[in-house]
């Protein structure tokens, strides 16, 4: 029996194979997309469960509150964890991890090939750090690997780097042109699902060898600078709740003044690291859990969407075989019978949609893997689990959307039946139009939702920053990521900085060349600031950024009041300050005008920098468009100075880029020449939602095709029941265009409903995701009526197709049975 059904079932699907393409490619279409997205959210909810302690580790974040507001960081002072583990016995174990980029050089003291370069997953960190995370060794004592000064663990694939097939351990690299680093153990590289990742681990006491003396001192002993992230282990059962009020109890005993009045600590688990912890600045991942809702949703309606295509069309291809149903009948067969011969059909389209979605899906992974940043292959997505995911929305699909055709077509009169007559189309395909209302309604949601997004993406990158950012070269001086707070330029690397300076100005395809802490776009250091009227006590921070005398040149920035730095004057590396236009509002000082030779200190009033202030620039973006414009405090001083910008003629940039190389090779020797554009690192901020637009974007194609051939479908079963209606229609003298009108009528009906119902719902999410952003596009109305109007002709030209196919029928073939 069972086999007379599936033979059935696949002379069916050769029978009519348009309909048969249209069924089988939609579902595997909207299967594929949903294991595409499954495979997404599967490994986003993943990351660092890995780990065997997973559970009872803890990130202490550190909460700083001031005139500006509330700011959670992922550091905190290094001072602040000493001795934690003594004091607080729920602690089992504590390691700090200090990120610090520099450059490895291998073969300087021994017998290997020298190699060298520069290295951006550089940590300090201590031998507690394997006791908290899943740490594979290789080679070396976990136990003693960090424990002396100067030792460093290297990944296996930093080992093949440097080494080949050597084994390195015992060899030395030379860290940042400074000191030896003897090499105490080799890991595996963490797994791509971890939000820690390093490639060296350098013991902890080590940075203040690296660092200059005076910035050594002042990170070990300064209670409100943190560069550190502190990882805590927490001894089994015991409650987080009470380390954490442990911890602020210890802030507040030993603390300064200004700790115990701005700050506090939160513990955040490992496990929200990744999807929930966006806004903590200094955080790894930008992932959000609201995306991962996003991405489970359009999973879903997609899957929907083709499911009720997959309905819609086999109910209109089972209208074909209602005197098929009648006879069978007659001859005794019960609705079981039916019920499973139909079922069989449409579970025997499923698996076939079923397997063609796994092709859909790895030819797919590509497109995903630049989307997602990731490396997917089949391999990695071929799991057990995702098996399981993947045949239960098999299952879903075939048997759930095969259950309603089913009971639908066996539901007829015996007699109405075999006469082939189906029923009033008026009243008895209600559930169809239902489900095509809901399908246009999400794929109209999706266009209203793609063109928003995508707005809003071009905004963040064509909005007019307040500073050229088009042809402008950064250079790193000490590598990428070098921190401003290190003063690690000296007079004799201020002149080799000049020396580099005068020669590239001298090339005639370089219009200038200035230094600065840090660029726009890279994060600014937040410093205590005492402006006039104000006291040590308020405890004002706002952001510090210093520069060249010829900065706000170079970058086009405007002024608005006082006068730019200068050489000429002598003093103004001394005591001059430049602010933005948010620092006069914020300090009410009135107009810029007004704000000219104000006194103001950045720092203690004891030991900081004293001045006045000498001009006033226009706002600029510095920080990321989410965020809202701040108080910007700028000065002169070299010593912070991390990297050069040079801004650069459009022509001959290849050319360009390799004199200043041989230049740089030239006066840095033993520095690794790096470069980046300053367009393209501010638009790397914004990289993860571009990748999030192009997904609806495609997403939103996806859904429209999908739609549009469910239409096709419903458009091809209203035409098989409205047959005698037309036939007689062209009998009485009605042309082919007024029977096409006559059945996409109906459907604009229809579509121009999902419409109205997707317009008000569409807004409500884009305007709440819009909120996101200090600086957004506004809702145009236009978008509606076009996303409106494009669904309206792609569904006419739909509908047309199957309308002219109908009213072409000769009319004595609909007829006959009358």
């Amino acid at each position: 029996m069972v086999r007379s059904y599936l033979k059935s079932a696949f002379r069916n699907l050769l029978k009519d194979k348009t309909s048969s393409f249209i069924s089988i490619s939609g579902l595997a279409v909207g299967m594929a997309c949903c294991m595409l997205i499954l495979i997404h959210i599967k490994d986003e909810l993943s990351f660092n469960k890995f780990n065997a302690n997973l559970d009872n580790i803890y990130r202490i974040n550190w909460i700083s509150r001031d005139k500006s507001g509330i700011n959670v960081y992922s550091s905190t002072p290094i001072p602040f964890s000493k001795s934690l583990t003594l004091k607080i016995p729920g602690i089992e174990k504590l390691s700090k991890v200090f990120q610090r980029t520099g450059e490895m050089e291998s073969g300087r003291n021994d017998n290997s090939a020298v190699k060298r370069f520069q290295e951006q997953n550089v940590y300090f960190s201590d031998p507690g750090l394997f006791s908290i995370f899943s740490v594979d060794f290789i080679e070396g004592n976990i136990n003693t690997a960090l424990t002396e000064p100067n030792t460093i663990v290297i990944t296996d694939e930093m080992a093949r780097k440097y080494y080949g097939s050597e084994n390195p351990v015992g060899k030395s690299l030379f860290y940042d042109n400074k000191l030896p680093l003897r090499i105490s153990g080799i890991v595996k590289k963490m797994p791509t699902d971890s939000d820690l990742k390093f490639d060296f681990l350098i013991s902890f006491e080590t940075v203040y060898q690296v660092e200059t003396p005076q910035f050594a001192d002042f990170i070990k002993n300064d209670w409100t600078f943190a560069p550190c992230d502190t990882w805590i282990l927490l001894k089994p059962a015991q409650q987080p709740q009470i380390i954490q009020q442990a911890l602020n109890q210890h802030l507040q005993q030993n603390g300064t003044e200004r700790n115990h009045a701005m700050n506090s600590v939160v513990l955040q688990p490992l496990r929200d690291v990744h999807l929930n912890a966006s806004t903590v600045i200094g955080n790894s991942s930008s992932g959000e859990m609201t995306y991962i809702y996003i991405f489970a949703g359009i999973a879903f309606m997609i899957l929907l969407i083709a499911n009720v295509n997959f309905i819609n069309l086999s109910v209109a291809r089972s209208i074909e075989k209602i005197k098929e149903v009648g006879v069978r009948k007659v001859l005794g067969a019960d609705k079981r019978q039916l019920v499973f011969q139909f079922l069989g059909v449409t579970i025997q389209t499923s698996f076939i949609a079923f397997i063609l979605a796994f092709i859909l899906t790895e030819a797919a992974l590509p497109v995903l893997n630049q989307l997602t940043n990731k490396q997917f292959t089949w391999i990695s997505w071929m799991s057990f689990p995702n098996m399981l995911l993947f045949v239960l929305v098999f299952f879903v699909t075939g048997v759930l959307a095969g259950l309603y055709p089913a009971f639908y077509i066996t539901r007829f009169n015996m007699i109405s039946a075999i006469r082939g007559k189906t029923g009033d189309y008026r009243t008895k395909n209600r559930i169809q139009k239902f489900l095509l209302v809901i399908q246009f309604t999400i794929s109209i949601v999706l266009i209203i939702g793609a063109i928003i997004i995508f707005q809003q993406i071009q905004y963040l990158r064509e909005k007019p920053l307040g500073f050229q950012k088009q042809q402008m070269l950064v250079v790193p001086i000490f590598g990428t990521g070098a921190f401003s707070f290190g003063l690690q330029i000296d007079a004799a690397m201020r002149r080799r900085m000049n020396t580099f300076s005068d020669e590239l100005t001298a090339y005639n395809r370089i219009n200038a060349v200035t230094a600065s802490s840090e660029m726009p776009g890279q994060g600014f250091v937040r410093g205590l600031i005492i402006p006039q009227g104000y006291s040590e006590r308020d405890n004002m921070f706002a952001p510090w950024l210093s520069v060249d005398y010829n900065f706000l040149q170079t970058l086009k920035m405007k002024l608005v009041a006082g006068r730019n730095f200068s050489k000429t004057n002598g003093t103004d590396f001394l005591n001059a300050f430049v602010i933005n236009e948010s620092a006069v509002r914020s300090f009410g000082w009135g107009t810029p005008e007004n704000a000219i030779g104000k006194t103001f200190v950045r720092g203690k009033m004891a030991d900081g920098k004293k001045g006045q202030i000498i001009g006033v620039v226009k706002d600029f973006d510095f920080n990321s468009l989410t965020n809202p414009m701040e108080p910007l405090v700028i000065d002169v001083n070299p010593p912070r100075f991390t990297e050069f910008a040079i801004s650069i003629q459009p022509d001959h940039a290849n050319e360009t880029i390799q004199r200043i190389k041989q230049v740089w090779d030239k006066i840095f020797p033993e520095r690794v020449f790096e470069y980046s554009f300053l367009d393209k690192d501010i638009d790397t901020q914004y990289k993860d939602r571009e990748s999030f637009s192009r997904m609806i974007g495609y997403f939103a194609i996806v859904a429209v095709l999908l739609s549009c051939s469910g239409l096709f479908s419903l458009a091809f079963y209203l035409a098989v029941k409205r047959s005698r209606e037309i036939g007689i229609r062209k009998v009485l003298g009605a042309d082919i265009l007024s029977i096409v009108l006559l059945l996409s009528a109906s459907f604009m009906k229809m579509v121009l409903l999902a419409s109205l119902i997707a317009s008000p719902v569409a807004w409500w999410l884009m305007h709440n995701w819009l909120q996101g952003f200090a600086y957004h596009v506004r809702i145009e109305w236009w978008i509606f009526i076009f996303a409106s109007f494009l669904t309206v002709l792609i569904s006419f030209i739909t509908i047309a197709f199957q309308s002219i196919r109908a009213a072409l029928v000769n009319p004595v073939t609909s007829l006959r049975s009358e």
